[in-house]
């Protein structure tokens, strides 16, 4: 054993600070937590970050951290003591689970494929905390297994404290007491069934009473063992229990991430699970916890395993804890592959969530090989038979010779892979070198700037000393020019840009490489000095749009063309103004008539991180849809928001509101350069086709198919919009063009009246014959009901050409009892807003009307004349100021309300010319109100620009009431 424990500690041990290559998330963010509880300054009971962490192994690593000073391998040794601390407790749960002579041997030999299992070794050199299940599972069996044998109750006891130190380990342990359920059920129903039989006999003439006192004895006897367990274990676990109770997300958070979410996942996982253990190819795909494919059991081992399952199916025992340990071996088997077999929301199987498996699974090649040397004592081998314990000992230095070599190799393999590099974080442990080594060698001013897949990256912030001052960039899409001194930008290479920065920014630059363990660029690093980064900010001396005082636009331009079905990536330029608690950009790809096609919300420059005067330089990625028509007039939309408050931040223009983003042409959109896949093409219009009534409608004699179409409103009003999208698919080849009818399409209402909604091309101006074939278009239509619609049902027919291809619903046109006259108004007052909407007059409460209580609301009405039929829905301001019109006392802002629609919006492009609307709107009064004469500030504004209707050449009236 002594040699068993040996080698386990070399394989654990050699190399181990330089071994495996890298330092993961989650390894880096484990040893911060570890660091935390060394300092004193953390004593968790659970962790609620990272998706939730037990914390038995946090505190067994921390003395280690503290004596290798903090260092990541500090980790990694207490990760590799518990690991040989398994391989003894392997042994010791052998030599108690079976009784006889090949005890010992069964525990020597499974200790032995523990010492060398590949899986084992890659955990034991990891700091993650999985690795303390496998120690806490194989001592609690040992103890157990100790305490029924020898009915001793210090070690039942022991038995329990190991269970309940179970629940500290780690997620997948939670299923462990299933299996110890069971056996011990199996237990205590073989004892009731001792006694049945014993029932039996007493009724006969053999029968006698001391017998079946002997196995009531015996039966009391094991429920106060399980008493005794069951009563450490709960006693032990009780503050994590009672945690759970209190935090129920805590114990559920990470099960409801990855748990799978059909039966048919379910199953499949438990498939994929049983081919990770022995089936070449089938193991773990992932490369940070095993070598891509590798089954758990290697080649040999498989064999032994299959004999030694054969060996448990056959095997018979006399003594009772032995035949209970075989129905637990099989229960544990079994139920140890679940935590990866369901956790089909990840990666399936994951040697990780595999790790309750070791201990047990080791047992199975050890009965394997202990069976042929049993059946070598049967034959009457000689050999076998007079040298049992030199049997033994070969197959065991077998087993440690060739097993330490073929994982050693296949470690060492995995270990320093490039591969690894990258899955485990290799590129920002290269990072944290160059920000310590910059920092600790330049005179000058100077900011780094650390691109990563992941917010402030905990493996620098675990290696690096100058971790506070590096600024944050998610993503390699960004670069920022800061106000003063030099600046180092650290470009990953798995995290790239979406195309090449202009030459005119590279070329500027320094430029270094580091190395993966294969020689290739890892990382970029990049420098600009403070002399080229002021010539580069001159670029830039005049934004195009103002954010309320806390960030500017300056440009945002393509950095390549626009295809269909293909990223276009936008240069947005921004600079920092002043500092803002949270803010996030919104870039849209949109066109004035047919409205957003592409949304990017990025988060790749947060404002934690901003310093005022900040230049940033952001790529966004549009991902141009199939289905998006290519040609002219589309526009970037570049806005900001607060992801906290759902507030946008409003653009100023002269100090007022000029809307919610600023808007810049772009060239245009160019067509697709390849067909659209299967599942690219099932994505236009998919929201679309699930309320068409009749899909594939084709146009009469050509290849022209209308695939879709919006199922139109129940209702409408005269003057209300009706946002129309069609689905095409253009199927013609050039020999077709020649033979399309007319094209044109038209939309109509069919009813009462017929209007024609539409004449024209299709999608924006186009005819059929210039598209290309095999093209899907999204083709939208803003079209209106005419204001002089008369009421009734309708139906909405698409024709092309000549001929009515559909018909798509039923509408139903409501009347509306429009006003042309001008009824008596109390304060009548004539003014025009921009010609199109004149002013008659008004009614608001004055001198004692306004004697009113705190908080009341004050009802306004005011007469309005449409001089024009606008198409746009301008929005309505009132300002409600004191005597001196200078404080804002209260407002509202919001779409016309009319008595025409009893109280609720009539938007503007609604009206129809020589209407009269009587408006009411309210506003509540503040609690401090208390006033005869106030001062009314009303207008009209688009929501979208903050355009203004004018009067009298000013953005609103004012009207003062007395």
């Amino acid at each position: 054993m002594v040699l068993i424990l040996l080698i386990a500690a070399g394989l654990r041990l050699w190399e181990l600070p330089h071994l495996p290559v890298g330092l993961h998330y989650d390894e880096a963010a484990n040893l911060i937590l570890t660091r935390q509880i060394v300092a004193g300054t953390y004593h968790p009971l659970f962790i609620r970050a990272y998706t939730g962490k037990e914390v038995l192994f946090f505190y067994t690593a921390a003395p280690w951290v503290w004596i290798t000073g903090g260092n990541p391998w500090g980790l990694r040794l207490s990760a590799a003591m518990i690991g040989v601390l398994t391989i003894a407790a392997t042994f010791a749960m052998g030599t108690t689970l079976f009784k006889g002579h090949h005890a010992r041997e069964l525990a020597l030999l499974s200790a032995s494929w523990m010492a060398v299992a590949f899986p084992h070794l890659l955990l034991s050199r990891y700091g993650f905390r999985a690795i303390s299940q496998p120690l806490l599972q194989a001592l609690t069996i040992a103890t157990l297994w100790r305490g029924l044998r020898s009915q001793k109750r210090h070690w039942l006891i022991a038995g329990g404290v190991c269970l309940g130190l179970t629940g500290y380990t780690y997620l997948a342990a939670r299923l462990f007491p299933i299996p110890l359920a069971i056996a011990w059920g199996g237990l205590l129903l073989r004892r009731s069934e001792m006694e049945g039989h014993s029932e039996m006999a007493r009724r006969s003439e053999t029968a006698h009473p001391l017998r079946m006192a002997h196995y009531s004895r015996e039966w009391r006897s094991r429920i106060r063992q399980f008493a005794f367990v069951l009563g450490a274990a709960m006693l032990v676990f009780a503050p994590l229990g009672l945690y759970f109770l209190r935090e129920p997300a805590a114990f559920a958070t990470r099960i409801t991430q990855v748990a799978a979410t059909t039966w048919q996942d379910a199953a499949h996982g438990v498939w994929l699970c049983v081919q990770a253990l022995v089936h070449p190819g089938g193991g773990e795909s992932y490369v940070r916890f095993n070598l891509p494919g590798r089954p758990l059991l290697g080649s040999i081992s498989a064999i032994f395993a299959l004999l030694g399952l054969i060996h448990l199916v056959f095997m018979r025992y006399k003594d009772t804890l032995t035949q209970v340990a075989r129905v637990f071996l099989w229960v544990v088997l079994c139920t140890m592959l679940l935590p990866s077999a369901l956790a089909t929301g990840e990666i399936t199987p994951s040697n990780l969530r595999l790790v309750g498996l070791y201990p047990f699974i080791m047992l199975l090649p050890a009965l394997g090989v202990s069976w042929l040397i049993r059946v070598g004592e049967k034959t009457r081998l000689r050999f076998c038979l007079q040298h049992r314990d030199l049997s033994l000992f070969l197959a065991v230095c077998m087993i440690l010779c060739l097993g330490s070599v073929k994982t050693w190799h296949d470690y060492r393999q995995w270990a320093g892979s490039a591969a690894l590099f990258y899955a485990a974080d290799g590129e920002m442990v290269r990072a944290a070198q160059i920000l310590d080594t910059t920092l600790d060698t330049t005179e000058v001013p100077t900011t780094i700037y650390i691109a990563s897949k992941h917010y402030r990256h905990p493996t620098v912030a675990a290696l690096a000393r100058h971790y506070s001052e590096a600024k944050w960039l998610t993503g390699g899409a960004t670069w920022v020019l800061p106000p003063q001194g030099d600046a180092y930008y650290v470009f990953p290479r798995t995290v790239p840009a979406p195309t090449d920065w202009p030459l005119w920014l590279t070329e500027q630059a320094g430029h270094s490489i580091l190395p993966d363990p294969e020689g290739k660029t890892a990382l970029n690093v990049l420098h600009l000095p403070a002399e080229t980064i002021a010539m580069l900010r001159a670029m830039f001396s005049s934004p195009i749009a103002d954010f309320a005082h806390v960030v500017t636009v300056h440009d945002a331009q393509p950095l390549r063309a626009c295809h269909v079905g293909e990223t276009c990536p936008v240069l947005v330029t921004w600079g920092v103004l002043s500092p803002y608690p949270t803010l996030q950009p919104i870039t849209r790809l949109s066109h004035p008539r047919t409205g957003e096609w592409a949304r990017a919300m990025v988060f790749h420059y947060p404002p934690e991180m901003w310093t005022v005067g900040d230049i940033v330089l952001d790529q966004i990625s549009l991902d141009l849809p199939f289905g998006i028509p290519p040609g002219e007039n589309y526009e970037v939309r570049v806005g900001f928001f607060n992801p906290d408050s759902g507030e946008s931040l409003p653009r100023l223009v002269n100090e007022r509101f000029a809307g919610l983003d600023v808007r810049i042409p772009l060239d245009k959109v160019l067509p697709a350069t390849r067909s659209a896949t299967p599942d690219e093409a099932a994505q236009v219009c998919a929201d679309i086709r699930q309320s068409s009534v009749v899909p594939g409608e084709r146009a009469p004699d050509t290849h022209i198919h209308l695939f879709g179409w919006t199922q139109p409103p129940a209702t409408l009003w005269p003057g209300e919009p009706l946002f129309f999208t069609l689905c095409w698919y253009i199927q013609h080849s050039q020999l077709d063009i020649q033979h399309l009818p007319n094209s044109m399409v038209t939309i109509s209402l069919n009813g009462p009246e017929k209007y024609f909604l539409y004449t024209g091309t299709s999608v924006e101006g186009d005819d059929f014959t210039q598209w290309p074939p095999e093209v899907y278009l999204e083709d939208r239509y803003v079209l209106r009901v005419p204001r002089e619609a008369v009421p009734g049902q309708y139906v909405l027919g698409i024709t092309v050409g000549n001929t009515e291809i559909t018909q798509s619903g039923t509408i139903d046109i409501q009347p509306l009892d429009r006003h042309f006259d001008v009824p008596a108004i109390t304060t009548p007052y004539q003014v025009n807003f921009g010609n199109s909407i004149q002013l008659l007059g008004y009614d608001v409460p004055a001198g004692n009307d306004l004697a009113a209580t705190p908080g009341q609301p004050l009802i306004m009405t005011f007469y309005w004349r449409a001089l024009a039929e606008m198409e746009d829905d301008y929005t309505f301001f009132i300002h409600l100021l004191d005597d001196t019109g200078e404080k804002l006392i209260a407002q509202v802002d919001e779409m016309p309300r009319a008595s025409v629609m009893h109280g609720d919006e009539y938007p503007t492009s609604w009206w129809q010319l020589g209407e009269v609307i009587e408006g009411h709107h309210t506003i509540t009064l503040s609690p401090d109100f208390v006033t005869e004469t106030y001062t009314l500030r009303i207008g009209f504004y688009l929501q979208d620009t903050g355009q203004h209707l004018t009067v009298n050449g000013e953005d609103n009236l004012t009207l003062k009431v007395q």
